[in-house]
């Protein structure tokens, strides 16, 4: 029902006064309720709480990588890691810009996901994780005693930062 000049309706002065309140009432209810469902997520996971910097890949592990770099990535990234035509360098400032503030999670995803390139999603998790360890050595980030997990909940508490 629409209320203008050439509406006939009749309604005591009160409930004329109400109607506005009341609809613009509901359609602040109904505004709150779609953004609260936009925002109503469950809560992701406490932020990133170790660094790359605290050894969190075993020498081992990078062993494993550089193997699995060398069948899958090498024809594009070279075999030092540097880059190629149409790829980027894993090495250096270049590298750690790209990857800065984010999470070991989200590099072992991206890797895991989107590469090789000319056929994304072949390489698994762990080799992914492994993939990972060699960049961070490559880059000067130091070896633990323990393997890097592939949990990927675990990985995404690991930051990767330029220094430390």
């Amino acid at each position: 029902m629409t209320f203008d000049s050439e509406t006939s309706v009749s309604l005591p002065l009160k409930n004329r006064l109400r109607l506005p309140g009341a609809l613009l009432l509901a359609a602040g209810l109904a505004l709150s309720m779609s953004v609260g469902a936009e925002t109503a997520e469950p809560a992701p996971a406490a932020g990133p709480t170790r660094s790359a910097w605290d050894g969190v890949f075993s020498k081992e592990q990078v062993e494993r990588g550089r193997k699995v770099y060398n069948n899958e990535c090498s024809r594009c990234h070279s075999d030092n890691l540097a880059g190629g035509e149409d790829s980027p360098t894993l090495l250096g400032k270049e590298f750690l810009a790209n990857w800065d503030g984010k999470s070991l999670g989200k590099l072992v995803e991206y890797t895991r996901e989107e590469m090789p390139s000319d056929g994304p999603g072949k390489i698994t998790r762990r080799q992914s994780t492994d993939l990972a360890a060699l960049m961070l050595s490559a880059n000067g980030f130091p070896a633990g005693q323990a393997d890097l997990p592939a949990d990927l909940d675990t990985l995404k508490q690991i930051l990767i930062t330029p220094k430390k």
